[in-house]
C-alpha cells in the first residue's frame, strides 16, 4: 500500500482550528516562495549534510532505546527501599570447649547458658 499526498484543501478540514482566526493571538503563514527554493538548492538540507557512520547510529538508537518505559510506582519504589538487606557471613566460629557445639567466638555458648539456667531453676525451686 503506497502513501499519497494529501490534498491541499484537506488541511483546513483537519486543522480548523489552528487555520481559524483568533483575537488573541495573530500569525501568518508564509507560503514558499521562489526563493526560499532557490535558497534550498544552493544550501544542502542539514540531514544529508551530516555524514553519521552506522556505528554511531546504532549507538545513538539503543541509547534512545534505554529508558523505562512506565514510572516506577511508589509501591515498588518501597519495596526496594525496605527490602531486607544482604546478610553478612558469620567467619568468626569456634566450638564450645565445654560441651563441643559451634559458638561465635567471645560470645557465651547459648547451650550451656540454657543448661545453666535450667539447673539455677531447679535449685531455685528447691529452695
Amino acid at each position: 500500500m503506497a502513501l499519497r499526498p494529501l490534498p491541499s484543501n484537506m488541511f483546513p478540514q483537519m486543522l480548523p482550528r489552528i487555520l481559524a482566526p483568533s483575537k488573541s493571538l495573530s500569525f501568518t503563514v508564509r507560503l514558499p516562495t521562489q526563493q526560499s527554493t532557490i535558497l534550498s538548492t544552493v544550501l544542502p538540507s542539514t540531514g544529508i549534510a551530516l555524514n553519521i557512520p552506522d556505528i554511531l547510529s546504532d549507538i545513538w538508537d539503543s541509547v534512545l532505546r534505554a529508558v523505562p518505559k512506565k514510572k516506577t510506582s511508589h509501591m515498588k519504589k518501597r519495596h526496594r527501599q525496605m527490602a531486607g538487606k544482604a546478610l553478612k557471613d558469620v567467619k568468626n566460629l569456634n566450638t564450645c570447649p565445654a560441651c563441643g557445639q559451634i559458638k561465635r567466638s567471645h560470645v557465651l555458648c547459648q547451650h550451656c547458658v540454657g543448661e545453666i539456667k535450667k539447673q539455677w531453676g531447679r535449685k531455685a525451686q528447691l529452695a
